[in-house]
């Protein structure tokens, strides 16, 4: 898996931080969206490619998906670090 690939794009990055910073959260992708300040439609197709990257687990039931934050340390631990040093180069 390509972390920078997908936290070079600022939705995800944006996803990426809630979790992190609630990591207990399980939400859809509606609540996600109101929390991150963005389109619901663009928040959902983000997520869904955050989930087929194994950055984010997909709660699925018959009417709806939740999303929540990975539970693997090792990738989590790879997430802080990508997103440390993009906001290095950024500032």
């Amino acid at each position: 898996m390509k972390l920078e690939k997908y936290l070079d794009i600022e939705i995800n990055r944006k996803i990426v931080r809630f979790f992190l910073e609630n990591p207990f959260s399980i939400d859809t992708s509606r609540g996600i969206a109101t929390w991150i300040n963005e389109d619901a439609n663009k928040t959902e197709r983000a997520l869904r490619n955050l989930a087929k990257a194994k950055i984010l687990i997909s709660h699925k039931t018959a009417l709806t998906s939740a999303y929540a934050c990975t539970t693997d340390k090792h990738t989590i631990s790879k997430i802080r670090l990508c997103l440390e040093q993009k906001h290095k180069i950024h500032n």
